[in-house]
């Protein structure tokens, strides 16, 4: 709908970025990341080392040194003794004996946290070994697995089989192999601050920072963990939405025995269930498939026939068409039916949730889930040119029934098809309640006005709720058949008599079936219209029908300035009257530099604070159902005149609309740095201190209820 095109365009305003290739990318967030962290924990063993080992070492040498000084120290109290380490500076003996007791009493918790630390480095090296291993082993899986589906549809469906079950274990194992390199790396460099100054309050709180970094990153890492065992968890296949009628044999009893005498022919399996319905095209598939009028799940075999098609194409077309699908019925085909269709489909489903479903954890499993599509997208590669086989093969065995000729006039005869029936639909499904009561009808009424030429349309591909088919020219042309004048006189013929009787001799009731399929389809239109209506009208009062005004948040900043001035005030006062203190009584110039120059500072920041709080006494913009008035440009910008908008809030608030090229630009009053018409970028953005009484995200709320509310009701006005 317009209105949710129009909020939801803050997209197109993103600054575009340089992109790595996505190989380029895969390698570096699944080997050199996990390789860098390897590095940087083998530098951390040698750094946790080296401290250990030094810290053993002065708690075995300090004591004996310092008992030679003590001994130096009551030999001769005044003697100056050189400290290793010290610069070549002397030091009172008394002085070294202090300094060796206070170096002794922290020995102990030396060693302890060097102690602590030093294993920390092995983590982080044994997680980032984890990681590349991992992510190595899953990029060699996939493509392993995409080699060995080359083979044939049954190691198609091994390979994946064994992927699928392999993949949860690699992405868990780059994901903790990740977090635990991260996170102790992170608790490792925290323990390092202790060696700086360990009685300094600096380094404890970095140590601490250090400790909640680390707590983040493993909070991170258990809720992408809960979430990657909840949605695998999950793995189930979801039936196929169908708006068809199942026809039984008591309605279709032609059709059943057409059907049934075709996969004789064929040796192929009968399809348990026959569903026609309105939209889509002719297809076979052994998922579950539901019904959502009845709420009806089916199971096993199904062929699905799209009514519309049936009176406009002839005997042998319709025999090839269904010899086709059913071929997919026999042989390997059916075992490929059966259990690629669930492993792939729910895979593809269960990264998708995954990705959606993280929460916390979203940064974290970036990687893992970069490994999981790239599988897939690795192996699709071979799904793509199983199917295309599986294709071909199909449109050869009917051919080999049905005649050398008869697959190319199907495919060219549906191709031209294709556009009068959908335009029929579409018609339909805008205007319910202008539509005739049976639309079969409709589309044979529209057919005999002409079809167009089907050379058009020969890199179309036929429409299949699961599976890609190949082109309609490749399909053609493997069978070896030449498209000439005859094949295309054929394929674009008016509705012939012959046509238009063959679907009263494959069901018993075929007129009040069309009338039955004609309502169905116009009561999901009209249901889809009530709802479209009722979401429109309640996007349009979701404004108030008075204007809402709106002022700029000066507060934070006038009382940021008024603390400003009392601190140079406090400053020129403190010189002033404690001059004596500060040495200003020998130099009065430079007491009254001071005072002047922190007074002017002072009166400065409250002219400043008095301009914001005038300012901000005006309102910044007016939100009106028309439009947007801002005080900071001359013209009203109209809600159906922007495209997109969104809002951004850093050190300023911003609001930033993206109007239509048609759309006219407003002019700014005034020059502003921050308030800006891009007249190239089409874009316009409204800069503010912040917006009184709301939050950045309220007020993006509020702006995008305003356009949504114009853009619903000039729909309701169309309407």
């Amino acid at each position: 709908m317009a209105f949710t095109i129009a909020s939801g365009g803050a997209a197109g305003l993103r600054r575009r970025i340089l992109r790595l290739p996505s190989g380029l990318t895969l390698v570096l967030w699944l080997l050199v990341l996990p390789l860098a962290l390897v590095a940087l924990g083998g530098w951390q063993e040698r750094r946790g080392a080296a401290t250990l080992d030094g810290y053993r070492q002065a708690r075995e040498e300090l004591p004996r040194t310092l008992a030679q000084l003590q001994r130096i120290e009551a030999e001769n109290p005044s003697a100056f003794v050189t400290i290793e380490g010290s610069d070549g500076r002397r030091f009172p003996v008394s002085m070294a004996v202090a300094r060796l007791r206070n170096a002794i009493g922290t020995l102990d918790e030396g060693v302890e946290v060097s102690a602590i630390r030093y294993p920390l480095s092995w983590g982080t090296m044994a997680g980032g070994l984890l990681a590349f291993l991992a992510g190595l082993g899953g990029l060699v899986a996939a493509r392993i697995a995409a080699r060995r589906a080359r083979g044939s549809r049954d190691a198609t469906v091994r390979s994946f089989d064994r992927l699928r079950r392999i993949l949860p274990f690699t992405l868990a194992g780059v994901l903790v192999g990740l977090c635990v390199s991260g996170i102790a790396a992170a608790l490792f460099e925290a323990a390092s601050l202790w060696f700086w100054d360990h009685v300094s309050t600096a380094s404890a709180k970095l140590f601490g920072l250090g400790v909640v970094l680390a707590a983040l990153a493993a909070y991170s890492a258990v809720m992408a963990v809960i979430a990657m065992r909840r949605v695998f968890g999950l793995y189930t296949l979801e039936p196929l939405d169908v708006w068809a009628v199942a026809a039984n044999r008591e309605m279709a009893p032609g059709l059943w025995r057409f059907v049934e005498d075709l996969a004789a022919r064929h040796e192929a399996l009968v399809p348990d269930t026959i569903l026609v319905g309105l939209a889509g095209g002719f297809f076979v598939t052994e998922a579950p498939v539901r019904l959502p009028e009845h709420e009806q799940v089916l199971s096993g075999r199904t062929l699905h026939l799209p009514a519309p098609y049936l009176p406009l194409i002839g005997e042998t077309e319709f025999a090839a068409i269904i010899g086709h699908e059913l071929s997919h019925f026999s042989g390997e085909d059916t075992v490929y039916s059966q259990r690629f269709a669930p492993i792939h489909a729910g895979l593809w489903r269960t990264l998708r949730a995954l990705g959606r479903n993280t929460g916390a954890g979203s940064f974290v499993l970036h990687p893992a889930l970069r490994l999981g599509f790239h599988a897939l997208e690795t192996f699709d590669h071979s799904v793509a040119q199983i199917n295309r086989l599986r294709e071909l093969e199909a449109d050869r065995r009917s051919s080999m029934v049905s005649g050398r000729e008869s697959i190319p006039l199907a495919l060219l005869r549906t191709t031209v098809l294709d556009p009068v029936i959908e335009d029929t639909l579409d018609d339909a499904f805008s205007d319910p309640d202008g539509s005739p009561p049976d639309l079969v009808a409709e589309v044979v009424r529209r057919a005999e006005g002409g079809l167009p030429d089907p050379t058009g349309h020969l890199e179309t591909c036929q429409p299949h709720p699961t599976d890609r088919h190949p082109p309609t020219i490749l399909r053609i042309t493997t069978l070896g058949v030449p498209l000439d004048e005859r094949i295309l006189a054929r394929a674009t013929r008016g509705p012939t008599a012959e046509d238009t009787l063959l679907p009263h001799r494959l069901f018993s009731d075929w007129t009040g079936l069309c009338h039955a399929l004609t309502l169905a389809f116009l009561g999901e239109a009209w249901q889809t219209h009530r709802e479209t209506r009722q979401e429109l009208e309640a996007a349009a009062a979701a404004i108030p029908a008075e204007h809402t005004v709106l002022y700029e948040n000066g507060k934070p900043m006038i009382w940021a300035m008024a603390v400003i001035a009392s601190l140079f005030a406090t400053f020129a006062l403190c010189t002033t009257v404690f001059a004596p203190v500060f040495g200003l009584n020998q130099d009065p110039s430079k007491k009254t530099i001071i005072v002047v120059v922190t007074a002017a500072m002072a009166g400065a920041a409250l002219l400043y604070a008095a301009w914001i709080r005038h300012r901000t006494k005006a309102p910044l913009m007016t939100l009106t159902p028309e439009g947007l008035v801002s005080a900071r440009l001359r013209e009203a910008i109209a809600w159906t005149d922007v495209a997109g908008m969104h809002v951004t809030a850093s050190q300023r608030l911003a609001l930033v609309l993206a109007l239509h090229e048609e759309a006219p630009l407003p002019n700014r009053i005034g020059f502003s740095i921050y308030n800006k018409v891009d007249r190239r970028k089409r874009t316009v953005v409204l800069e503010a201190l912040g917006i009184r009484g709301m939050k950045a995200d309220e007020f993006q709320a509020l702006v995008g209820r305003y356009l949504n509310a114009a853009y619903a009701r000039r729909q309701l006005g169309d309407d």
